[in-house]
């Protein structure tokens, strides 16, 4: 799939779940391809060949020189579809998945940006405010205001995924009038913390959200465990930051010279066999053996029938210019994008996921943390809490979140190539220190604060490394703010 293809659908499936959720039924006007570009930071191919896509459907009907006409949503009952009911436990899961870790997004949002107008000022069509569509349009105005692609793709999946579950659901559970009340005093609390914010620590206003959060999410996560008996096939939620623009096997085999460089695959050993190694970067079997033949064609290794791939040369900086579309400012963007992600959710996802880390996993922290080179330990902590993470989180939408997270962060193993893993991390002998002490006393909280520290700093020193060689597109990624 191209890049323009994979805009297109993006950008289809967004206005899509629009159309459905009902944002365009009291005769608001549907933006036009200039608008829709505009709103996706597109160009305005992509944009028209969505709304083309859209009206093929029959969801739309394209008017030259007039307004788009909506003639149908995607499902005329969308809780009496196959579809829900194939999706209602990923759907319920996704609920637990989104409070965990929007109250920390939308938090960081609410700094980033001014206060919002009151729900009447922001309301720009005439008649009854839909108070749904704002707090969709204010959320969204969180996720743009992080700078973040990836934020982004992951919000526009979700959507896509749930459809109109959680309007449609309220509806069904206290009917229009009274889910329009809910909203409405969902919508008045959460632009007050926004017009607050300011005034209060990061601790406190992330507490109002969660509340905020709870009394959403509980009154949809009853319904939705309800609906588990009535379901056919179980349909799970699946992320694809970046849609079509990612050469996996690229990033996989910079991220394994880097580890031949450090000695962790000696010359002359064989790698891992390839559903170890499909395992460890959580991508396909294919996919392995493309890079195993990319560090075959870079002569890195050989692979030997019925033996292997055998290392036989450790790589040097030629390597970045063979591989050059490794180097392109969008793939380091990607990179910094996913450590802004690690630092916002991180310390959250890690305090609900730890008690679930089995003792294997546990181990594989502890002896990372004990690596006596500063900068070869960092690194290993980060992937074995990852690989953790992805394995033994209760939710299965943050294992697919953070499984994508991890790919993303191979990205950034392009500027590990020249390191040798000794090098010195300011201030990581204290704060693996409090890492070690909080895992062998089973501390969550504290583990999961010094997790947060260490992806705050790592977000830090990598943007200022980005902004010093000159990676353009990042100014806009901004850094997270904690207590």
């Amino acid at each position: 799939m191209s890049y323009s293809n994979s805009q297109e659908q993006t950008i289809y499936r967004s206005l899509a779940g629009q159309i459905q959720l009902g944002f365009f039924d009291h005769g608001e006007r549907f933006p036009s391809a200039k608008e829709i570009a505009l709103g996706y930071g597109v160009s305005y191919c992509p944009a028209q060949r969505a709304l083309k896509r859209l009206e093929t459907n029959g969801l739309v009907r394209l008017c030259r020189g007039k307004p788009t006409v909506i003639l149908a949503k995607p499902y005329a009952n969308y809780l009496d579809s196959t579809v829900f009911r194939n999706r209602a436990a990923a759907v319920e899961d996704l609920c637990k998945s989104l409070h965990l870790i929007s109250p920390a997004i939308c938090m960081q949002g609410m700094y980033a940006i001014a206060p919002s107008a009151s729900p009447k000022e922001a309301g720009q069509e005439p008649g009854p405010i839909h108070y749904g569509k704002f707090l969709y349009k204010t959320f969204h105005q969180y996720l743009h205001a992080l700078g973040s692609r990836t934020v982004l793709s992951l919000y526009y999946d979700i959507g896509f995924f749930t459809e109109s579950a959680f309007l449609d659901i309220l509806n069904a559970l206290y009917g229009k009038e009274e889910a329009d009340l809910l909203l409405e005093r969902t919508a008045v609390s959460l632009l007050q913390c926004a017009q607050n914010a300011s005034q209060k620590t990061p601790r406190l206003l992330i507490q109002q959200l969660e509340s905020l959060s709870t009394a959403f999410f509980e009154r949809i996560g009853q319904y939705l465990r309800n609906t588990h008996m009535l379901r056919g096939e179980k349909e799970p939620f699946v992320w694809e930051p970046h849609k079509g623009r990612t050469r996996y096997c690229d990033i996989v085999a910079i991220d394994l010279i880097c580890k031949i460089n450090q000695g962790l695959y000696p010359i002359g050993t064989l790698l891992p066999n390839g559903s170890v190694l499909a395992d460890i970067y959580h991508v396909s079997p294919i996919t392995i053996r493309r890079t195993m033949q990319l560090l075959n064609q870079l002569g890195v290794a050989k692979t030997l029938n019925g033996v292997g791939t055998r290392v036989i040369f450790p790589g040097d900086s030629s390597i970045p210019y063979k591989l050059k579309t490794l180097t392109f400012d969008d793939n380091l963007r990607d990179f910094l994008e996913a450590l802004q992600f690690l630092s916002v959710t991180g310390e959250s996802v890690i305090k609900f996921s730890f008690p679930s880390f089995t003792e294997a996993y546990l181990l594989s922290i502890q002896q990372a943390l004990s690596i006596p080179q500063e900068k070869k330990s960092m690194v290993s902590v980060i992937s074995a809490c990852m690989q953790a993470v992805v394995h033994c989180c209760p939710l299965a939408s943050i294992q697919e979140i953070y499984r994508q997270i991890t790919i993303l962060l191979l990205k950034g193993s392009v500027l590990r190539l020249d390191e040798t893993g000794a090098e010195t991390v300011p201030g990581w002998q204290s704060l693996s220190q409090s890492m070690l002490r909080s895992l062998i006393d089973r501390d969550t909280a504290q583990f999961a604060h010094s997790w947060g520290t260490l992806m705050d700093d790592n977000f830090i020193s990598t943007k200022k490394t980005l902004l010093e060689i000159g990676v353009s597109g990042i100014d806009g990624i901004i850094q997270p703010v904690h207590s």
